[in-house]
């Protein structure tokens, strides 16, 4: 009897320590940037659900990997230009008196000083960008048109001749959640 018992609970217990995977809900955005890294290859990834012909896939990966290239060479320059802030070392005697250190953002591209050339470089690659949807737009008929365009919306991607999406902010951002207060 105890044997059955302490099978059941064993089963019991490792049943509950293996979380099920989670799925995404039907229309949620997939949270990965698209495989080639432009805005056209949103639209490549999503092919499926734009229903694409082969030869609209076909000429959607060539701007695509056209729009790769140009921006690649714009990027490798950026990365020349903008270099990261230098952290600020404290002194020893300012340790001592207890000076905490200037927070600094890890994150890429944050904390790097921006120049003319590069605000100039941010800006051809940001034209790239819209003239390869251009092009891409071109190729769609109406309802792709549709549906590309709120693909793009979804995934923060400024669609052409629309107007530029607002962010959001609650009143509740910044603020702690119930039990995780200081």
């Amino acid at each position: 009897m105890r044997l059955w018992f302490g099978l059941l609970l064993a089963t019991i217990f490792a049943l509950g320590c293996h979380p099920q995977p989670q799925k995404p809900a039907p229309g949620e955005v997939p949270p990965l940037p698209p495989a080639s890294g432009t805005a056209v290859g949103y639209l490549v990834d999503a092919s499926g659900e734009l229903q694409l012909h082969d030869d609209q896939l076909t000429k959607l990966k060539e701007i695509d990997a056209s729009l790769a290239a140009e921006n690649g060479q714009i990027d490798a320059q950026l990365r020349q230009v903008e270099k990261p802030v230098p952290e600020e070392q404290l002194s020893p005697q300012a340790q001592k008196a207890g000076v905490q250190p200037q927070r600094y953002n890890n994150a890429p591209g944050a904390s790097t000083i921006q120049t003319n050339d590069s605000m100039k470089l941010r800006k051809l690659r940001d034209q790239n960008d819209r003239d390869a949807l251009k092009k891409a737009f071109a190729l769609l008929d109406a309802e792709q048109l549709k549906k590309a365009k709120q693909i793009l919306a979804e995934r923060g991607v400024q669609v052409p001749g629309e107007a530029k999406q607002e962010t959001t902010h609650s009143e509740d951002d910044g603020k702690p959640l119930p039990g995780m207060e200081p």
